[in-house]
Formats: structure tokens, C-alpha cells, sequence
């Protein structure tokens, strides 16, 4: 084989490779659709969580003896 024909088998295998290892919209879109649906749980899980004090940065009360 010469350097002409091994160049061209390369370039056709990435060819091969890229075609076989790229995403697809579906895939893109299934993917955002999961971290839509991770963030909206953890909106949700924080919403639930109760702050005695006023709003979630509130100090502790302190310390009784």
C-alpha cells in the first residue's frame, strides 16, 4: 500500500468512526429533558424543606445554658 492509498483508508475510517460515535437530536433532546426534569425535583425537594427562622441563611438561635 502507498502513502496515497493508507491516507485515504484513514480518512475513511474517521469517517466510519465519527458517523458511528456522533449524537443524534433525539439524543440531545432526551438529555435536556432529564436535567429538566433533576433541577425541577430539586426546586421541588427545596421548596419542601421547613425553615423555622426567616428564609434558609437565618443564624440558629443561640445556645441556652
Amino acid at each position: 500500500m502507498d502513502l496515497a492509498h493508507a491516507i485515504m483508508a484513514g480518512g475513511l475510517a474517521a469517517r466510519a468512526t465519527q458517523r458511528r460515535l456522533r449524537t443524534t437530536e433525539t439524543e440531545i433532546r432526551e438529555a435536556e429533558q432529564r436535567v429538566a426534569a433533576r433541577r425541577a425535583e430539586r426546586v421541588a425537594a427545596s421548596a419542601r424543606a421547613a425553615y423555622p427562622a426567616h428564609g434558609r441563611h437565618a443564624a440558629p438561635p443561640p445556645a441556652r445554658a
